[in-house]
């Protein structure tokens, strides 16, 4: 009988895999609030993206449940923990994974346990690893948004200085505002910026 070989992940999977979810994907933890959490349904949205819808399978274990610390109101939660194991036998992908949850609904604790897991796992394949590494979403990053250009930079800098020195809290804030537009070379003798009336013009402005 011959053996079929697996597959292997290729670089444009891996890359896939890797790349950064949607900035709705993510949110803050429900209890630890210093932490951001993943919702598991984009985590299974990149594998079957990946892998194929059908091709990756899970079997659930059941670890323990056990009473943990009472909450404020007096209620004893009682932890659920799982222990999952995924597989994509195409690829000979193997993992296992703990998963722990402490809903008041017993069924809900169970779902949250195996979701906990298969969040664990999806980072083993680099799915969200940017929130893993601690460095938040790359999606939502100021990196992956268009930069100003210079122009642009100064255009907004002198639109600013303008609404400042147009409409001031202090006289003092208006000197600091008429003394920064000269620095970019304005000249007060012939021109009094108005951001009502005046579009923005390098060639005129500036020196």
């Amino acid at each position: 009988m011959k053996i079929m070989e697996k597959k292997k992940i290729s670089k444009s999977m891996r890359e896939e895999l890797r790349k950064p979810l949607p900035s709705e994907a993510i949110s803050q933890h429900p209890t630890k609030t210093f932490l951001s959490s993943i919702k598991a349904i984009y985590v299974l949205e990149r594998l079957n993206d990946v892998f194929g819808v059908g091709t990756w399978t899970t079997k659930v274990i059941k670890i323990n449940e056990s009473n943990v610390k009472p909450r404020s109101d007096g209620f004893i939660p009682i932890m659920v923990v799982v222990k999952l194991i995924f597989e994509i036998p195409e690829y000979g992908i193997y993992y296992e994974s703990y998963g722990g949850n402490d809903n008041e609904d017993r069924g809900d604790a169970y779902k949250g346990a195996v979701t906990d897991a298969l969040t664990k796992i999806g980072s083993f394949l680099e799915i969200g690893i940017d929130v893993f590494k601690g460095k938040g979403n790359k999606s939502d990053s100021k990196l992956n948004k268009p930069q100003k250009t210079e122009e642009e930079k100064l255009e907004a800098q002198v639109k600013f200085l303008e609404k400042t020195y147009n409409n001031p809290s202090s006289d003092s804030q208006q000197r600091w505002a008429k003394m920064e537009l000269r620095k970019l070379g304005f000249d007060f003798d012939d021109f009094e910026p108005d951001l009502n009336t005046t579009k923005y013009d390098p060639d005129y402005k500036l020196k």
